[in-house]
């Protein structure tokens, strides 16, 4: 067993979360009917991985499972 995590190892459902990007625009859905816009990118590709990596952090404040590497 490897004492790293990789991508691989994280179910893809925890990069899904209340983070979205909307073209260069990081937002968050405050699930009441309103949206915040948390910051702006240079590009919609970096907005999308800032979403992403907001959602697994928030995710692993929940305490995630991880797979166990095949090494």
């Amino acid at each position: 067993m490897t004492k790293y995590i990789n991508i691989d190892m994280i179910n893809k459902d925890y990069f899904e979360g209340n983070y979205f990007s909307d073209d260069n625009s990081v937002n968050y859905d405050n699930q009441n009917g309103k949206i915040n816009t948390i910051a702006f990118c240079d590009n919609k590709e970096r907005a999308k991985l800032v979403c992403s990596c907001l959602n697994l952090f928030e995710s692993l404040q929940d305490n995630i499972e991880i797979k166990e590497s095949e090494e």
